[in-house]
């Protein structure tokens, strides 16, 4: 499949700004210059700046393995010791390794841009399951050329012609879903000094990927199988050149799910081994491996959402040493080819960015009961999965174990409370001597309950495996002079990491699927706390693909992927905007925004087109309730308050999307939109005194409700007129919280907007009252579903969506947000300590260019401020002065201070402008 064909795949949505870079400029101005250029460039060497080019990654990773050949970025941070150390053109150089290909495939020349992330490979096609390093070398804002960066590796993807492997179907005469199988083949590779071997997989569902006894990958992601991903791992260190090498793997084809299309049992893999004289020798799955069922019993549902099924294991089936290359596997029967890649139903392959890392967790307290049942302690709740090793197996002997979230009265783990309705049990049945149990899946939890273990159980002998999407590192860090706030913090930032897997799920424990609403949540959070952007720009891109599968009148899925079909809310589609909007600010991956704004026109159309004419309001666009607290929201009027302003919010970002596409017509024709239903919203959902109803009742009225939901979100969504921002935000503030979790963001997000800092400390940390710090104050520690769960409804104790509070904080209390990058990229932040609530905060927080980092303290009524700005960045800083005479940095007047350009002093605000480095304000009052 060709570059553009790939990028089209997600309907009319191919990159504009591709087919204009053949001809030498971007849309936002940039353009290639000639050979010449670099060299007068080179002639003023001898004078080179200091600004350098570190932290290479491609695709956001760092030396990865298995990038898409058509879909390749660069992305490096720059390190410059001078104020205002800014990037003016660039120069990549792209190499082919691989032995007896050794060349040079692309030089860029000198590129005219400060962009430092997302730019797009642009030089001959290359090559599938290739070896490649890079470099680049930075231009500072003088002209002057940087040194050449250390080289960056990184190995493709397989193209479809490069695949000798074929699909095979594992337990292909079984039809219970949940099938688990082992399969296998011994391969002797040549003797020869083996440079590279890669494994390239691809499972329908899933795959733990062995070599010579010991695990080298698992993976990928839940998908369609005509949207099948594929995984590649570097396996260097496992492959005996010159020896028997024993290939295994052990399958897991599951069914249909929230969150896991029901797809086909299907196993694809590929190792390819590259000598240092030259020589390719490629292994792959045909009919000549060897399988046998797994040692995982029949079972039943845990529950009716997930799909996910109760492990009962037989330990006494296992094929001990099967991935060895001495086992015996003449018993094994030959696998069922399905046939070469592109066989139906797995038609498309697309190479996977993001993987799950895996750690160990080992208990805080392991203590028996008076029963003998065993109750394993984890300290927090994870999303994992129990392993255990018996040192004393006896033949046949059932251990049954189960997971979960509280404690019964008597000491053991409830089955009743905190389950989610969901069946948290396993078994075991073991043979002989020493053995370990694991099990293949993950839930949340966090006791463990061993019944007739059959011996002692020591703390050593008991682990979780925690898992979640892997993440950049370094994390943010958040501290300020109240405890609470900084354990609210902490909640939040675990929580959304351990609800990041192969996709956003709601929960680890019940559905395990990428709700839009709980994925853009979820991702806003992983994105401030983590510096994530694979996750996130997977889940926006699953989202377009669902437009293109169910909804041609231009909605899409509440979830998706998904095994259950259709599953619309409007208020998710209007959601979809702005996480978009959020993904576009923190990373600044302009081609992406511009790759879906297809897909929002046709949600722009399909909104406007349910537009009642003789209001100009959205009818029927209602939240529902899922027999939560609704909080006093009018759930029965005609046309609410709350899709209305989410619907405003969507015309409005849609209209930027346009822009950024170029499309200035479409841009006028959004904000008009946007403009119109302002109009509408504010005329006929508003009270004399400003605060917004809930909507308007079948005849016409006003609902007599007015909740805070709509209010605080009215307020994020910048709708309320700014004489009224006042009064709004304290009827905001006067509720407490009185929305749920979902809407907790928007809530901080409105208080924000009201200048209520104040309150929203206030908000965050009376644990009292139901909210973050009461989770903690109960001993929780993930964010919940809903502030008080119900077991007679299944709330989770394990929820992202309310972990995005921390962007919150981090924009507001932290005083650090997000502006739009610049026309070339460059991150643009924006940096006010807030005036109220603490005494002090310090945090930094990832970007593309490098870390923010901000220091703030307020003493005695004058106020320090620290920023750290990394090279290439600027940041828009504000402080309450009518004057500059009242603000210093370093010592000296910000009038003078170099760096520091006063943009603007109007209503009592001194705006400063800054480039990169540290700079130290202080205020005298």
């Amino acid at each position: 499949m060709s570059q553009m064909d790939r990028r089209a795949f997600l309907g009319n949505g191919a990159r504009a700004s591709v087919a204009v870079a053949t001809m030498g400029v971007l849309p936002d101005g940039t353009d290639h210059a000639p050979l010449s250029a670099l060299e007068s460039v080179k002639s003023v060497r001898r004078t080179a700046s200091p600004l350098s080019a570190t932290q290479l990654t491609v695709n956001g990773l760092v030396d990865p393995v298995g990038i898409d050949p058509d879909d390749c970025s660069f992305a490096w941070q720059l390190r410059g010791p001078s104020r205002g150390s800014r990037q003016s053109g660039y120069r990549l150089t792209v190499y082919r390794t691989d032995p007896g290909h050794e060349n040079i495939v692309w030089d860029s020349n000198v590129v005219h841009s400060s962009r430092q992330a997302f730019i797009l490979y642009d030089g001959p096609s290359l090559t599938g399951n290739a070896a490649y390093q890079w470099s680049v070398q930075a231009v500072d804002d003088a002209g002057r050329p940087g040194p050449i960066s250390a080289k960056a590796p990184f190995v493709t993807a397989p193209r479809e012609v490069d695949w000798v492997a074929h699909w095979l179907h594992p337990a292909a005469t079984s039809q219970q879903p949940n099938q688990v199988t082992y399969l296998r083949k011994v391969v002797r590779p040549p003797s020869g000094r083996l440079v590279r071997a890669t494994a390239h997989v691809a499972a329908g569902h899933t795959y733990q990927l062995w070599i010579n006894g010991q695990r080298a990958d698992f993976g990928p992601s839940f998908c369609f199988p005509d949207e099948q991903y594929t995984q590649s791992t570097d396996v260097t260190r496992f492959i005996r050149a010159g020896q028997a090498n024993a290939i295994g793997v052990l399958h897991h084809w599951y069914g249909a799910g929230k969150g896991r299309p029901a797809s086909a049992p299907g196993l694809l893999a590929q190792l390819t081994l590259i000598y240092g004289d030259g020589r390719t020798v490629t292994f792959g799955t045909d009919d000549t491996w060897k399988e046998r069922p797994a040692e995982w019993l029949p079972s039943a549902l845990r529950n009716t959402d997930a799909g996910d099924f109760i492990e009962h294991i037989d330990g006494r089936a296992y094929p001990s040493g099967w991935a060895n290359a001495d086992f015996d596997d003449a018993e094994w029967t030959s696998s069922v080819e399905r046939g070469p890649v592109g066989t139906a139903p797995f038609t498309m392959l697309f190479a996977q960015r993001t993987r799950i890392e895996e750690h160990a967790v080992a208990p805080l307290s392991v203590r028996t009961l008076p029963t003998g049942s065993v109750i394993v302690d984890f300290g927090a709740v994870y999303a994992a999965r129990p392993q255990i090793t018996f040192k004393r197996g006896s033949v046949g002997l059932l251990v049954p174990m189960h997971v979960g979230y509280l404690l019964d009265p008597d000491g053991q783990v409830s089955t009743v409370h905190g389950t989610q309705q969901t069946d948290l049990s396993f078994s075991y049945i073991q043979r002989e001597g020493e053995q370990s149990f694991e099990a293949l899946n993950y839930l949340g939890f966090r006791y463990l309950q061993i019944d007739q273990p059959g011996e002692p159980i020591a703390v050593s002998q008991v682990t979780a495996i925690a898992r979640h999407a892997a993440v950049p590192a370094p994390a943010a860090t958040f501290i300020t002079s109240d405890r609470m706030l900084n354990a609210v913090w902490k909640l939040n930032a675990r929580s959304c990491l351990y609800c990041s897997h192969e996709q956003f799920v709601d929960t680890p424990t019940r559905e395990q699927g990428p709700f839009l609403w709980d994925s853009a949540n979820s991702s806003e959070a992983v994105m401030t706390a983590y510096g994530d952007q694979n996750l996130s720009w997977q889940g926006l891109r699953d989202v377009a693909r669902g437009q293109v599968r169910y909804w041609p009148d231009g909605r899409v899925n509440a979830i998706y992927p998904n095994g259950y079909g259709l599953e619309q809310y409007p208020i998710f589609t209007e959601r979809y905007l702005e996480w978009i909007w959020r993904y576009y600010l923190a990373t600044g991956d302009r081609d992406t925004a511009v790759l879906l704004y297809p897909t929002c026109q046709r949600i722009a159309d399909y909104l406007w087109a349910n537009i009642n004419p003789t209001n100009g309001l959205f009818k029927g666009f209602n939240e529902i309730s899922n027999s939560d607290p609704f909080y006093g929201y009018d759930t029965n009027v005609a046309e609410d308050t709350t899709s209305n302003v989410l619907g405003y919010n969507a015309f409005k970002r849609i209209a930027y999307f346009a822009l950024l596409a170029g499309d200035k017509a479409g841009s006028a024709l959004q904000a008009s939109r946007a403009a119109q239903l302002a109009l509408a919203i504010n005329a006929r959902l508003v009270r004399e005194d400003g605060i917004y109803v809930d909507g308007l009742e079948p005849n016409g009225q006003q609902s007599s409700h007015a909740s805070q939901e709509a209010n605080a979100l009215a307020l994020a969504y910048e709708l309320v007129p700014s004489n009224h921002v006042a009064a709004v935000g304290r009827y905001v503030a006067s509720l407490g919280i009185s929305v749920g979790p979902v809407h907790g963001l928007e809530l901080l997000r409105g208080l924000a907007a009201a200048g209520l800092s104040a309150d929203i400390v206030k908000t965050l940390t009376d644990g009292s009252v139901p909210g973050w710090a009461h989770i903690l104050a109960a001993g929780g520690t993930f964010t919940w579903e809903t502030w008080t769960p119900s077991d007679l409804i299944g709330d989770s104790m394990s929820h992202g969506w309310g972990s995005s509070a921390l962007v919150a904080m981090k924009e507001t209390l932290l005083g650090l947000t997000s502006l739009p990058p610049d026309d070339d990229g460059t991150v643009q932040v924006a940096i006010q300590a807030p005036t109220g609530g603490l005494s002090s905060a310090r945090g930094s927080v990832p970007t593309i260019a490098g870390p923010v980092t901000v220091d703030w303290q307020r003493r005695a009524g004058r106020l320090s401020l620290n920023a750290d700005i990394p090279p290439n960045a600027t940041a828009r800083i504000t402080f309450l002065a009518t004057d500059t005479g009242g603000v210093q940095e370093s010592g000296s007047a910000v009038s003078a201070a170099p760096g520091v350009t006063v943009e603007s002093i109007t209503g009592g605000s001194l705006v400063l402008r800054v480039g990169s480095g540290s700079y130290r304000f202080t205020t005298s009052s």
